[in-house]
């Protein structure tokens, strides 16, 4: 028989965990950013300039994130026994 004590006393230990990483990667998130943010106005790059730059980077990435998703929505397909989608003429997965 089904006991709703035990489901919640096997699924607490989890959620404290995933709570615990939760707040490990926010705490990680806060000094990136921190470190990220010029504390006054000259003081370094804006963010603004920041996220700009990143923005370069990842253009600069997306060939590889191109054949990076091509890779997974082949295996996707291969994996749930569908027909492989053909790459298309751009690199892209019709």
């Amino acid at each position: 028989m089904f006991r709703i004590e035990s489901f919640f006393s096997t699924f607490s230990p989890r959620s404290d965990e995933q709570g615990e990483e939760i707040r490990f990667i926010s705490e990680k998130l806060s000094i990136l950013i921190e470190l990220l943010t010029p504390s006054e106005k000259g003081d370094g790059p804006t963010l603004d300039d920041i996220l700009a730059r990143l923005v370069e980077l990842m253009k600069d990435q997306e060939p590889v994130i191109r054949r990076i998703d091509h890779t997974t929505a082949r295996n996707n397909d291969l994996l749930e026994g569908r027909k492989v989608r053909p790459k298309t003429e751009d690199g892209r997965t019709s």
